[in-house]
């Protein structure tokens, strides 16, 4: 594990997955503006930088500073990797209603889904758990517009990672990890904090190119269709005075390093933007 990945898990035990001021990233003063303090304004530059890139992208973005949301060309598709927030919240769940703690099987298998987008864990943990209670879980949290499937057969039509989803339900998953009370504040933690000790390799997108200083926590999914290349993500990221909840879902035909550059300065703009609350 990285230095800075070491930094940001002990940032997230020290109490980061509260609902205070500090603990959601307040205390610090903001990054000098980056000349975007409008809705208008960052709908305008993620259109302009959009308009320079091959495919579809859109995200949606919670300000815990005010609660406002940020909604640009809000999408639907296949979530891939990212929809393993959702199943370990699901085991979550599941052990918090038995009165017991995850096991020692079950927390190896949660670190290498979060951390290295392991497939094999995750088929191990939806099989367990059952995609009918992921289901249900997903229902709770309020994420309507989402599709669980249950397969494990890689890229078969049933398979997991083919699950559908909107920017709109992956923030309120975020959401809920954050500021909610679905999941003990112990159990909150221990997925934020898994999400916050992502392989380096997998940390693009909301957390590309961040000062050292933000804490971000992350899963990212990612794979081919015939109409191109996914690339999706969702975290929280807080720090230089912000505190966000945010969600991307994007297609391109120019396969997944040119989408990983797309994703990524998406990302930037929005962090650059929310130096102050948009008006």
């Amino acid at each position: 594990m990285s230095a800075h990945a070491v930094d940001r898990r002990r940032l997230l035990l020290g109490g980061s997955a509260g609902v205070g001021l500090g603990a959601l990233g307040l205390g610090a003063p903001p990054a000098q503006a980056a000349g975007v303090d409008t809705v208008a304004g960052l709908t305008a530059a993620l259109d302009g930088y959009m308009a320079t890139r091959s495919g579809v992208a859109g995200l949606v973005v919670r300000d815990n500073r005010n609660g406002h949301y940020f909604n640009w060309r809000p999408r639907t598709q296949q979530t891939h990797s990212a929809i393993k927030v959702l199943i370990l919240a699901t085991t979550l769940k599941v052990a918090q209603d038995r009165g017991r703690a995850l096991t020692s099987t079950q927390k190896s298998w949660a670190s290498r889904m979060i951390r290295f987008s392991d497939n094999d864990a995750t088929n191990a943990l939806i099989t367990q758990v059952g995609v009918r209670r992921c289901r249900a879980v997903a229902e709770q949290l309020g994420m309507t517009s989402t599709t669980v499937l249950g397969g494990t057969v890689f890229r078969s039509s049933s398979w997991w990672g083919h699950s559908t989803s909107t920017t709109r339900d992956l923030v309120q998953l975020m959401n809920h990890l954050v500021l909610g009370t679905y999941l003990s504040p112990g159990r909150r933690a221990y997925v934020r904090d898994l999400m916050s000790a992502v392989t380096s390799t997998q940390t693009w997108g909301l957390g590309d190119g961040l000062p050292d200083d933000v804490h971000v926590e992350l899963k990212n999914g990612w794979g081919p269709r015939a109409d191109g290349y996914r690339l999706n993500g969702l975290g929280h990221v807080s720090g230089r005075g912000r505190s966000y909840q945010m969600a991307f879902l994007s297609r391109t035909p120019n396969g997944y390093s040119y989408g990983q550059g797309t994703v990524n300065r998406l990302s930037r703009i929005v962090f650059d933007a929310l130096d102050v609350p948009l008006r």
